[in-house]
């Protein structure tokens, strides 16, 4: 059985800290999607 991997570790912990955000406080949940998705999107069009 492989070790699971630091990034894929970090990974799952931002993913339950992120539900955790938007459960606790829903105004927090949308902006920082809306940062995910700026981030995101930015980053696909510079890696072209």
């Amino acid at each position: 059985m492989d070790q699971i991997s630091t990034r894929t570790l970090l990974l799952l912990f931002a993913g339950v800290f992120t539900v955790y955000l938007v459960l606790e406080d829903p105004a927090i949940g949308a902006a920082l999607g809306t940062a995910i998705a700026v981030v995101t999107l930015l980053e696909e069009l510079l890696r072209k």
